[in-house]
């Protein structure tokens, strides 16, 4: 018995591991059969993305339709790769899997890039950081208009701690500047201001987004300094800001 288990040991020491051969042309053709498959995919993502991008671009009713053909051609990719001379007889789980990423990510990635700049703009303008800087020839001082968490809502405040109703008087001697930084995600077109529900005139440009509009003190013929700013763009979209309040006028 001894003998036996001695010559079976000796057997299994003389097995010896031969690995396949590497076929290194079917490994070359296997890899650019799936890079070709791969760039398909994404170009088809990137064409549906784009008719998804154009259709909600003409109308937000249409936003929902773009995101089905999306959807829908993501899982239709079985039917469109033979049309396209893709090969998928060897295609397993994972291939699909990896394939209908890639479809979705780039089509969702073209169409935000289509209902975006420079493309398309469905932004208003903004008009924020309002201040009104009052000069008397000598000093000057700035009012801004800011949420104030205790009141719950935007009021004019001084910058230097300030008396607001000794701030302003109706005399030449006074300069205005209205000044209000405007944006937009895309071009702005007109930014003009009416200051106590006067004519409409044109902001002018400070600088860094800022627009100003300048009048003296005795061009405000009330007891109180209000305005309205009317930002447009280039796609017709308007943004209007009108502080809740008037910034007292002494005579």
């Amino acid at each position: 018995m001894a003998k036996k288990r001695k010559k079976e040991k000796e057997n299994k020491e003389e097995y010896e591991y031969t690995p396949p051969e590497f076929d290194e042309r079917e490994f070359l053709l296997k890899e650019l059969k799936d890079t070709k498959t791969v760039l398909m995919t994404v170009m088809l993502g990137a064409f549906f993305g784009a008719v998804a991008g154009v259709l909600s671009g003409i109308s937000e009713s249409l936003v929902m339709i773009g995101f089905a053909l999306m959807v829908g051609g993501a899982f239709s990719l079985k039917y469109i790769y033979p049309l396209i001379k893709v090969d998928t007889s060897t295609f397993q789980r994972k291939n699909w899997a990896g394939n209908v990423f890639w479809f979705v990510m780039t089509s969702l990635a073209i169409w935000v890039l289509v209902l975006n700049f420079p493309f398309a703009d469905h932004a208003d303008p903004s008009v924020t950081e309002v201040t009104v800087w009052v000069s008397n020839g000598t000093n000057q001082t700035a009012i801004d208009y800011v949420y104030i968490d205790s009141a719950g809502s935007y009021i004019w405040v001084p910058r230097w701690g300030e008396e607001l109703s000794t701030m302003v008087h109706s005399s030449a001697t006074y300069t205005i500047n209205i000044t209000a930084k405007v944006a937009d995600n895309g071009e702005l077109t007109t930014v003009r201001i009416s200051v106590n529900s006067g004519d409409a005139a044109t902001m002018s440009p400070e600088g860094s987004h800022r627009f100003g509009y300048s009048l003296t003190g005795d061009q405000i013929l009330s007891s109180g300094l209000t305005f309205t700013i009317t930002a447009t763009d280039g796609a017709g979209h308007v943004k209007t800001f009108a502080p809740a309040g008037s910034i007292p006028v002494s005579a």
